[in-house]
């Protein structure tokens, strides 16, 4: 998909789906923002990995798309956060991690479990393809565990 040529296309890809971005940087944040709106999505953000935490104790997101790096906080603590629900719940939310950092730092945080890591300046199409394919795999996912329970 290229955003620019098929915007039209695209338009409401992302309808219904709820992400939580959390981002230090404010025009980071607000680009993903604005971003994944127009594409259909609700949208709710974060600036610090505190103010994500309050977030979650009333919004449960489809997706959370998140900085790796917070100066003062650790996103470890999101992470930790994301996996006590999981076990209370078993409704998995897939995280794409962003950076800065080279990849090589990915490799030097093996204990961050996340779906997806991404280089900034990001590839907004490969970003919104990323948002795609995990929301329809986590819905077909859960989906199978229903009916896993139903029978």
């Amino acid at each position: 998909m290229n955003l620019i040529n098929d915007f039209c296309l695209a338009v409401g890809i992302l309808k219904g789906v709820q992400v939580l971005v959390v981002d230090n940087d404010g025009d980071s944040r607000d680009l993903y923002a604005f971003l994944l709106k127009d594409l259909g999505a609700n949208v709710v953000t974060a600036g610090s990995v505190k103010e994500a935490l309050e977030i979650l104790s009333c919004f449960t997101p489809n997706v959370i798309v998140s900085e790796i790096r917070f100066l003062g906080e650790s996103i470890y603590t999101l992470l930790k956060t994301l996996n006590a629900m999981e076990a209370d719940n078993g409704n998995h939310i897939p995280i794409i991690v962003t950076s800065t950092s080279t990849i090589g730092t990915y490799h030097q945080i093996p204990d961050v479990e996340f779906e997806e890591y991404l280089l900034k300046p990001l590839d907004l199409d490969k970003f919104v393809s990323m948002i795609t394919n995990l929301v329809q795999k986590n819905v077909a996912e859960i989906f199978h565990h229903d009916l896993v329970v139903l029978q």
